[in-house]
Order: structure tokens, then sequence, then C-alpha cells
């Protein structure tokens, strides 16, 4: 017979290394989920702020053929029988399977922008991390219109000014026009100088056009009083006028100067 060894031979884990492997284990994850949130936060933070830029310049688009902002994110999508739409103005969208919503109503959290406007600025927000809105995690971006509405009376001047140039080739001597914008407008349209449209009769911002220089006749030409006459008249830069409000920007620019908040700093 053969003694029996004094050292038995272990196939499992006694009790305590179980202990201290399952402690090890909860100590890497408690490590490890900090960052991972940390990561996840980030990107879901800057897939928001993304997205907050396709839907301002939608908007500004939507601005742009209506003349007013859309009242929500679902307009710029499904013609909400608004004069002048031409959408839709976002690309194929899909549903947000937690919300049920567009995926471009809701933000990477799955909640709802808000949209305010403040005159000639339109903010469209998430509520961030938090999905407090009005706190230091709340992502915005700022569209302000005033260059928007400088490009289309621009545009409307160009047309009005050459349809004054032909009439005058034909009647300025035995019918010049007079110094009434009501009246040069209807005398273009019945002589057929100018298409009789509610664009040719105010500005964007719906003010009446003015002749220039004022007060002058033969009119040779017209002009807004919210770009500068002379400046609006000729087609070049104007000073933005009345239609922004307060710290509003680009105007005369021709360029979105959209901008996002991004609050929460320090942690991206």
């Amino acid at each position: 017979m053969h003694p029996k060894s004094s050292h038995t031979s272990r196939s499992a884990f006694t009790l305590l290394e179980l202990v201290i492997a399952v402690t090890i284990m909860a100590i890497l994850a408690a490590a490890a989920v900090p960052a991972v949130s940390t990561v996840l936060g980030y990107q879901m933070r800057k897939a928001t702020r993304e997205e907050l830029s396709v839907l301002s310049q939608a908007c500004g688009e939507y601005f742009r053929d209506t003349s007013t902002f859309p009242t929500s994110l679902a307009d710029l999508s499904v013609d909400p029988t608004v004069a002048g739409w031409a959408g839709p103005y976002l690309p194929g969208e899909l549903i947000d399977p937690i919300s049920g919503l567009s995926s471009y109503e809701v933000d990477a959290w799955s909640r709802s922008y808000q949209l305010t406007t403040s005159g000639d600025v339109l903010t469209t927000a998430s509520a961030g991390d938090d999905a407090v809105f009005g706190s230091d995690d709340d992502i915005a971006i700022e569209l302000n219109v005033t260059w928007i509405r400088r490009d289309v009376t621009l545009e409307r001047l160009k047309v009005i000014n050459q349809a004054i140039v032909l009439y005058n080739g034909v009647y300025q001597v035995t019918q010049p026009l007079s110094a009434n914008y009501s009246s040069i407008y209807s005398t273009l349209v019945t002589n057929g100088f100018l298409p009789a449209s509610t664009d040719f009769q105010v500005d964007a911002w719906s003010d009446a056009f003015v002749p220039d220089p004022t007060g002058v006749t033969p009119v040779v030409r017209v002009g807004s009083a919210n770009l500068g006459v002379s400046a609006g008249s000729s087609g070049g830069g104007g000073s933005g006028g009345s239609g922004g409000s307060s710290g509003s920007s680009g105007k005369g620019s021709g360029k979105s100067k959209s901008k996002g908040k991004g609050k929460g700093k320090g942690k991206d």
C-alpha cells in the first residue's frame, strides 16, 4: 500500500479566492463605468450638436420660403399649409424607437428639442444630459434670419428696378412714375412690366418699398428703408435694418451666423 499524500489536489476556487476574484472584478467595473459614461456622454452631445446644425440650416430655408419660423420641427418635413412652403427641408428620416417621433425631432437622448423665438432669432435647444431646460447642460443653436430678410429684399428689388428701367424706356416722358410706391407698383403691373404679387409690394420686413431718392420724380429706382435706401436699390451691402433683434449677427453677410452654445463646459 502507498501512503496517502499530505497534499491533496484542488480543482476549484476556495470561497476566499472566489470572494477576492469577485472583489477585483467589481473594482475594475467601478473604475470602468465612469470612463464609459464619459465617452458615451461626449458622443451624445457631439451627435446632438451636429444634428442641431442641420436643423438650423433647414429652418433657415423654411424661413426663406415662407417668411415665418416653423412652429415645430415636424413642419420641416410635413407641409403645415403655410404659404410658400417648398419642403421637405430635411433628408430622409427615421423613427426614433424610444420616443416614436421623427429622428429629427429628438436629440441623442431621444428627448424632444425645444424651439423658441425672439425677434429675428430662432433658438433650437436640447436639454442635454440632465433633461432640464435652462441648466448648464443645455445644448442650443441660434439662427438669426436678418441676413435672409436682406437677401430676399435685394432679390425683389432687382426685379422691381429692372421693371422700372424697362418702363421708363417706354413711358418716362409721357407717363412718368409718381413718387408713391403703391402707384408705382400698380402702374408697372397694369402695363405688364411686373407680375402682380405681394412679394413686390413690400420688403422682407413687410414694409413698403420707397423711391430712391425720395421725393424726386420721375422715379428711376426704389429701395428699402430697412437696408438703407441707396444700398438696397443698387444691390449693395445694407445695414441689416430694423428687423434684427438686439445682438443679431450676419447682417449683410449672406451667411448663416448660427452658433451652438454648447453649454456644459469641461464635460466633453
